[in-house]
């Protein structure tokens, strides 16, 4: 006999054989933390941080209070990302799970998350609210390395969720759709009838996930995310170009320590802008709230996916 049920805040998950003694009956208990849309909605941390402080006029004033309202969401986003990593986790456990859709929830789904948690860290890591400094040619490459990388598994991670609930609940002829035509937002998803009840859930995402493709597509297939490593000045750029001079002609010379004293202070010039592009034709995008936004709405996405996984429909009552 199987049992489970679930709660508000639990689920509980009881199997127990005919012939069981009660020394064999085994009982895991996997605890759900729910995060509102507020955890990952940076208007909700602007208005609480920044909006009653605003002054019209005052720039730098504003700009502190919009840091700490981004700075909170970054904060919200990571434990939301955490907290859900360690649910879909804990529903591994769930008897009910057919062996490709659990297959698909620990190697894909699993794996994505934990990606996805090493790049954010990676970047943030770097790339913070607060961060005034240029950064050095190295830490633009390295943030971009993992900016791009959180793009392609944020996306491979929604791909990981349709296949899971299509081998969880969806028909035969689903299973055996092209693989191209699978996916949350799909019609070939919302026309099953076993998958349907999800495809509601997740359509008001549609939009989001239209605009979200336009800053992962060409990572993908066209050129890579960038953080440019600085903002220059007129000014800042003649102190470059002045440096450039005396950094080469130390080299001519073989002054090698002045050499490296004028490169170094090249990293200097300038201040951090915090935005990031595909290409340079195109307008710059901001940093903040655009990439915890993106992650924040994939976790939202992924609440839903995984509280309809818990098995709602009891196979049994508790005894």
């Amino acid at each position: 006999m199987a049992i489970n049920r679930c709660r508000d805040t639990e689920i509980i998950f009881m199997a127990v054989s005919d012939n069981a003694l009660p020394s064999q009956r085994w009982e895991i208990s996997v605890r759900f933390n729910k995060f509102g849309a507020g955890e990952v909605d940076y208007a909700v941390h602007y208005s609480q941080f920044a909006a009653p402080f605003v002054i019209e006029g005052n720039e730098t004033n504003n700009r502190f209070f919009e840091t700490e309202a981004q700075e909170m969401h970054v904060f919200g986003v990571t434990n939301a990302v955490n907290e859900l990593t360690a649910d879909a986790l804990l529903l591994l456990s769930m008897p009910t799970l057919q062996p490709e859709a659990e297959k698909l929830l620990r190697y894909g789904v699993m794996r994505r998350w934990r990606m996805i948690a090493a790049a954010w860290a990676d970047f943030g890591s770097v790339v913070s609210p607060r961060r005034e400094r240029p950064l050095s040619l190295e830490q633009s490459t390295l943030v971009g390395r993992s900016l791009n990388a959180l793009y392609i598994d944020l996306h491979g991670l929604l791909d990981n969720y349709a296949w899971t609930l299509v081998h969880q609940f969806g028909s035969t002829e689903t299973r055996n759709a092209k693989p191209m035509g699978i996916g949350l937002f799909s019609r070939t998803f919302r026309s099953d009838p076993g998958l349907a009840a999800i495809a509601d859930q997740v359509a008001s995402f549609e939009t989001w996930e239209t605009d979200f493709k336009t800053r992962r597509n060409p990572v993908a297939h066209r050129i890579p995310l960038h953080v440019p490593p600085a903002a220059l000045t007129q000014a800042d750029v003649a102190e470059h170009h002045r440096l450039d001079r005396l950094a080469s002609e130390a080299l001519r010379s073989g002054d090698f320590e002045a050499n490296a004293r004028h490169r170094e202070a090249t990293c200097d010039l300038g201040s951090f802008l915090p935005k990031f592009v595909h290409d340079p034709d195109e307008p710059l995008m901001n940093i903040f709230p655009t990439i915890p936004d993106d992650v924040g709405q994939v976790v939202l996405i992924g609440r839903e996916v995984q509280e309809f996984i818990c098995p709602t429909g009891a196979a049994g009552q508790p005894e």
